[in-house]
């Protein structure tokens, strides 16, 4: 195996993201970078073969064997591809927080102030909601081992900033301090119920009900509490 101290987005170098300083430290393994087609459709072939499964079951239920099995390759070629099970899953979570970066930059459609906040939380939900497993595997892992959360904690910070300054522009002037702090921690409960019910799904809420996110969103804008025209 090539030995590369560095942060890999399944091959590729992520450091050039400046919100994410955590992530270099955080996110350093050692994966080899493919230098033939065929090596990298080997590589894609396992990364998406793991992202299938952890739609289907939690990521303590998928074992290397159903990984090969997906990818229609060989445990050997794992092993010699992500050297270990703890290191793909971190293959896996480099490119959510490269694809997540991605989100992060795209247009809104709508310029309504009100209509960004509604986007944002309802983008950031969907994402959770539909890679729960990927996410709660994340949680876990940060639980076990809190420097692994710190490339989430500068992505969330990137997301705030971001939020609060679309948020600013939209309504024709910027948040005030104050404002800045009421929308941290509105973002602060929305993280923690979702992440909660994640893990541990305490009710009276379920994540999948029809009512969770409106409800949710109900409590950050009131805990928000920002003049939106």
């Amino acid at each position: 195996m090539i030995r590369q101290s560095r942060s890999m987005d399944h091959g590729r170098a992520v450091a050039g993201h400046d919100t994410e300083a955590g992530m270099s430290a955080a996110f350093t393994i050692d994966v080899p970078e493919p230098q033939q087609s065929r090596s990298l459709a080997t590589q894609r072939a396992f990364i998406d073969a793991g992202r299938a499964l952890l739609q289907e079951m939690p990521w303590e239920s998928v074992s290397v064997t159903l990984i090969a099995r997906r990818a229609r390759r060989s445990v050997g070629v794992f092993y010699q591809r992500f050297g270990s099970r703890e290191d793909f899953l971190t293959v896996l979570l480099n490119e959510w927080m490269v694809d997540s970066r991605a989100r992060l930059d795209a247009p809104i459609p709508d310029a309504r102030p009100g209509a960004t906040i509604e986007y944002h939380l309802t983008s950031l939900f969907e994402r959770i909601r539909t890679n729960r497993h990927l996410w709660r595997a994340a949680l876990q892992r940060a639980m076990n081992d809190p420097p692994t959360w710190a490339p989430f904690r500068a992505q969330a910070a990137a997301w705030r900033e971001a939020l609060a300054s679309q948020v600013g522009e939209r309504r024709g002037r910027p948040l005030d301090a104050a404002e800045r702090h009421r929308l941290e921690l509105a973002m602060q409960v929305f993280n923690s119920v979702l992440n909660n019910a994640l893990l541990n799904d305490p009710g009276p809420l379920h994540i999948d009900q029809p009512e969770f996110l409106p409800t949710l969103r109900g409590i950050f804008l009131t805990v928000a509490a920002l003049d939106l025209d």
